[in-house]
């Protein structure tokens, strides 16, 4: 009886921010399951994979990643930059730290890497959209409860509306000549990959700069971001991460709803894709696509409360507490998932760009995110931080910090200050031992400075 009270006991607080390493850990190989279509083909082909690997079981393979993955883990992503946003504020409140006084600085060293890794590596980056989101974000650091709410379901309806408006025009005689469907453009693509496969560093490069232009209209996905930003800021702010708990019988509930809701829109959609030809405008086409993103958002969060109620469980916990690793080393794992897929597919190497397919393509993905499982926890029993994240911070903060393990950190002084009413109790901070008490992941990419234990497209 003990032991099963041990097994479903209170989690504590090190261990529900652990969760939320775990969680953004987790979250990481759904980043890559959705990318890797767009590692070894051309960013154009990105939604008519189709159409250069008609094969079955590259087709069975994308089915599975639309079904279960496409779209779901970016949701995730952005919920928990919302949350780390509110969790960092109420950080600097509690240390007496003027927010805007270092959060600007980090949003713009997130831009920078952005950038870089945009037009260097690869041009699907996510990272430039979240450094904008999270300057929009920044309006909203005072607004109360009920705010944020209306915000994120006024922006949650605009795909709704605008494609709507836009299917009533299409079908009116007021249709515009750029409104018109085209088949995917297969000769197009077939040159990227000659380029990708077998062109010179500089030829790459210069296609990198052409492929990041063609994405920058992408960079719309951050106004429809800052919705799930503003649920994970509210989230944070209710105090359901530190009642964690007491919400269990509601993450049951949502579970149970979500999951089965969330699975049989996300079928239907991914079925509609298979049926209906790329280029063709349809009613059953126009509704897979309005039920994408509310059937994407439903089905992370049967998967996020699922989660949650596995790692209430002791015994199960363990099995996932090596996710964490990843999580607290995310913007390290997700440009590492960059480098090493473009320097395998490239001409770099092996130059099999455009001749893997998306089945060939998910045993990658497996392959990968499990060396980043192991590489993350190796890394991390040795050092604080990931790399990126080291520089990352010391961008923020103007100071580099310790690095290994065996270096001592300098105590960190903070001042008691009243929060304002709608922000959660303070959380404590120690750097005796290189870690905080409670570590706060600051975006959904952290400083991996959590003492427990970027999808680039949309």
């Amino acid at each position: 009886m003990q032991l099963e009270a041990q097994r479903v006991g209170p989690v504590s607080l090190s261990e529900r921010i652990a969760f939320i390493d775990v969680l953004r850990g987790m979250a990481l190989f759904g980043i890559l399951a959705a990318n890797m279509r767009a590692f070894f083909a051309p960013l154009e082909a990105y939604d008519n994979i189709r159409a250069l690997f008609p094969g079955h079981a590259d087709t069975a393979a994308q089915f599975f990643v639309d079904a279960f993955i496409q779209g779901k883990f970016v949701t995730i992503f952005s919920f928990l930059f919302g949350l780390g946003f509110a969790m960092q504020m109420s950080r600097a409140e509690a240390r007496g730290v003027r927010f805007l006084g270092f959060y600007p600085r980090r949003l713009l060293a997130l831009a920078l890497f952005g950038i870089i890794h945009g037009l260097l590596i690869w041009g699907g980056d996510i990272l430039l959209t979240y450094s904008i989101s999270g300057a929009i974000l920044l309006l909203f650091r005072k607004r109360q409860q009920k705010t944020l709410l209306w915000w994120a379901g006024g922006l949650f309806s605009l795909p709704i509306v605008i494609s709507s408006v836009l299917l009533g025009i299409y079908y009116s005689r007021f249709r515009f000549h750029w409104m018109e469907p085209k088949p995917p453009d297969v000769k197009k693509f077939y040159a990227i990959i000659n380029i990708y496969a077998h062109g010179t560093v500089r030829q790459i490069l210069a296609q990198n700069w052409v492929e990041w232009k063609q994405a920058l209209p992408t960079q719309l996905f951050a106004i429809y971001a800052v919705a799930l930003f503003l649920l994970g800021m509210w989230v944070w702010r209710a105090g359901i991460l530190q009642r964690f708990d007491e919400y269990r019988p509601i993450f049951k509930r949502v579970c149970a709803w979500c999951i089965p809701v969330g699975l049989i829109i996300n079928l239907y959609g991914a079925s509609l894709r298979l049926i209906v030809p790329p280029g063709v405008v349809s009613v059953w086409a126009f509704s897979a696509g309005v039920l994408f993103l509310p059937g994407a958002h439903i089905l992370s969060a049967g998967y996020m409360t699922g989660l949650a109620l596995l790692f209430m469980n002791a015994d199960k916990r363990r099995f996932l507490l090596p996710f964490a690793a990843v999580g607290r080393m995310a913007l390290t794992d997700y440009l590492m998932q960059s480098v090493v897929c473009t320097l395998f597919f490239y001409h770099y190497t092996t130059g099999l760009y455009g001749r893997v397919g998306p089945a060939i393509g998910l045993v990658l993905t497996f392959i990968l995110y499990g060396a980043q499982v192991v590489f993350s926890n190796w890394w991390l029993q040795r050092y604080r931080f990931g790399p990126m994240e080291w520089l990352w911070r010391g961008m923020t903060y103007g100071k580099f910090p310790a690095m290994h393990k065996d270096e001592p950190l300098p105590p960190i002084e903070a001042r008691t200050i009243e929060a304002p009413g709608f922000l959660p109790p303070p959380i404590a901070f120690s750097a005796a031992d290189g870690a905080q008490t409670a570590a706060a992941p600051e975006l959904s990419f952290p400083d991996s400075s959590s003492g427990s234990t970027p999808q680039s497209r949309p």
